[in-house]
């Protein structure tokens, strides 16, 4: 059953392009820029058309088709029905890039990542690339250094270990997937003893490296694999009296780490802390908002990636940054997909869990039959994967790494490699050598070739030429040149222009002489981000701004109201709003929306902290006081 079909030497190359795509990935910060992003999407392109030669070319070419595949592609066709519909396009465009390049690796790890000489070298591999990643990040924390490459990490992580990832988060994510292919390679693998010494350090190395990381959701996640993993070992004869030995270790080892560091206990109490003004744990507060925007749409969702687009409209007040995503990919899901796409994704679990339950029949040895001369790669591939993705689905609980292309990346080919181990157990999954299962494949394939380059070239030139502006100095003729080309040849784009129209305000707003000019082209500039994208709040909050700083308030107060209706609970469009009142000399008005701001967030709040402490002493009010303790704000 094993021997599928001729193998065609476009095969090896496409076996390389995705080992490519998961060992480069963390290396390009996990791909979360866009040049990175844009890089693994191409290469997966690239590979789809290698897949299309070999259908043409091969007239013996069989493909293994299993039942959760249809559910990949049910759902990646479902993704893209729903962008037709999307509030902001750029958001949508990304998740559906995303859709692509994940539901493409899929496809492809099943088809091509399945012989056992490709699976060792591309899973080894991983362990050691994953053993320097976490090396990077022990150097990162002993010598407090926040460099990632050239870069400067977030300065809110802190001196936690972060690798080539700028959040720590996500390197555990990483670290947690390959730590039990470490693991299951180290006990039943089929390698030497002195190679397996080497193994048993990078694995050591990559577990210092999650704990390193300080993430509550990594580590969690680690301790549940690592102990999956042992009660998996219990059930041998052979490894009983080690795995006893080390799962009493795990647990005496994490309680004096966690009793002996006042920082770890710290991080557990944030877990479940709500009132703190200054150290709120925002997830339970990110979800509950988006609960209530599943309510209003619960069939369908709002949209793929339109959860980020439509948090303003659900924003609680203790949150007043963007979250971005969720921080729990299972209501991410629901929130953006609906029942529908969710009934799909469990139901997709659902023949991914059973298809491995019929897989362990075939693969996995007895307990009997695990000894030294019985170990075996395969079995050590379909354990370790499926460990893997357990600790990757505790973590998804809690955070957003399969929304971090590296990944979500290695997530699905992990997956996908286990989907390709069926071809073990049964003839029923393959398509006959035929033209028309051929054909119907290949367009398939050029379906997902042809979305992707309807997105990637203009994505490419949008990425070159913000590049291009990076390399000159911010407000320049040449920065905004350049910007300008990168907002051209991505009109959907609403951040490249409302940075421009940012940049040019707080240069007009220093009314040397020719400010007027630098203010008008300000607002052209943040029309076209309101183009872009309707619902966008702040660039009509500054599009305001500058009318009031060119005196034109009347025509400005439309601008404040609609940025406040779709960014109700925002201390900063309050606070704008004030100076706008202030700006026309409405001196009780602008206490009013300074109240607003103040009352929505007190806390870290200076612009309505300086104007109300003059406002209320030119109005004859009461001092401000501090909300929680009562003293005056002097």
């Amino acid at each position: 059953m094993s021997k599928a079909h001729h193998k065609h030497p476009l095969e090896a190359w496409i076996s390389f392009l995705l080992g490519m795509m998961l060992c480069v990935g963390p290396l390009l910060f996990g791909g979360v820029y866009p040049s990175g992003f844009l890089f693994l999407s191409s290469v997966s392109a690239l590979c789809l058309v290698l897949w299309c030669i070999i259908l043409l070319r091969n007239s013996r070419y069989r493909l293994l088709w299993p039942p959760v595949c249809w559910l990949v592609l049910v759902f990646l066709s479902y993704g893209l029905w729903r962008y037709r519909f999307s509030d902001s396009l750029i958001l949508a465009e990304d998740e559906v890039l995303r859709l692509l390049l994940l539901a493409s690796a899929f496809f492809l790890s099943v088809n091509f990542l399945y012989r056992q000489d490709t699976l060792q070298v591309l899973v080894l591999f991983l362990i050691f690339m994953a053993a320097l990643l976490a090396s990077y990040g022990i150097f990162q924390v002993l010598t407090h250094s926040d460099a990632v490459w050239h870069l400067t990490k977030p300065s809110q992580y802190g001196n936690r270990a972060t690798g080539t990832y700028f959040c720590p988060n996500h390197l555990a994510g990483f670290l947690e997937m390959v730590l039990p292919l470490g693991l299951a390679y180290l006990f039943a693998g089929r390698l030497n003893a002195t190679f397996k010494v080497f193994l048993g350090y990078a694995c050591l190395v990559i577990s210092v490296g999650i704990g390193l990381t300080l993430s509550r959701g990594g580590v969690l996640a680690t301790g549940v694999s690592v102990l999956v993993f042992l009660f998996w070992l219990l059930g041998h004869r052979k490894y009983r009296a080690q795995a006893l030995v080390a799962l009493v270790g795990m647990i005496a080892l994490s309680y004096f780490a966690v009793a002996q560091s006042s920082f770890l206990k710290d991080r557990i109490h944030q877990a479940f802390q709500r009132e703190s003004s200054h150290d709120l744990n925002v997830r339970p507060l990110v979800w509950k908002a988006g609960i209530n925007m599943w309510k209003d749409q619960p069939v369908f969702g709002v949209g793929p990636g339109q959860f980020d687009a439509l948090f303003s409209l659900y924003r609680p007040r203790q949150v007043q940054e963007r979250p971005g995503w969720m921080h729990n990919d299972y209501l991410q899901l629901l929130v953006e997909y609906g029942l529908v796409g969710s009934a799909v994704f469990v139901l997709g679990a659902l023949f991914l869990v059973l298809g491995a339950w019929k897989t362990r029949r075939y693969v996995l040895r007895e307990g009997k039959d695990l000894g030294d001369q019985r170990h075996s790669n395969r079995a050590a591939t379909v354990m370790g994967s499926s460990i893997s993705l357990i600790a990757i689905g505790v973590h998804s609980v809690v955070d957003f790494n399969l929304y971090v292309p590296a990944n979500g990346l290695l997530a699905v080919c992990l997956a996908g490699i286990l989907v390709s181990h069926l071809r073990f157990t049964t003839e029923s999954y393959w398509w006959r050598s035929s033209w028309f299962y051929r054909c119907l494949v290949l367009l398939f394939c050029v379906g997902m070739i042809g979305t992707l380059l309807n997105f990637l070239p203009s994505r490419w030139v949008s990425d070159y030429w913000e590049n291009q502006a990076g390399s000159h100095a911010k407000g320049s003729e040449q920065w905004v040149e350049h910007m300008a080309r990168a907002a051209s040849s991505k009109p959907e784009r609403y951040d490249l222009p409302y940075e421009v129209g940012e940049t040019l305000l707080q240069r007009g707003r220093q009314f040397a002489p020719g400010y007027e000019r630098e203010l008008e082209k300000s607002i052209r500039w943040f029309e076209q981000s309101i183009e872009a994208w309707p619902s966008y709040a702040f660039a009509y909050l500054l599009k305001g701004h500058a009318l009031d700083s060119l005196g034109r308030m009347a025509e400005a107060e439309s601008y404040y109201n609609m940025a406040a209706s779709l960014e109700p609970q925002s201390s900063f469009v309050w606070a704008y709003w004030g100076l706008h009142e202030i700006e026309k000399g409405d001196l009780e008005e602008a206490h009013v929306k300074f109240e607003k701001s103040w009352e929505i967030r007190w806390y870290g709040n200076h612009l309505a902290r300086d104007y109300l402490r003059i406002l209320k002493q030119r109005l004859g009010l009461p001092p401000l006081a501090n909300p929680e303790t009562g003293e005056i704000i002097y």
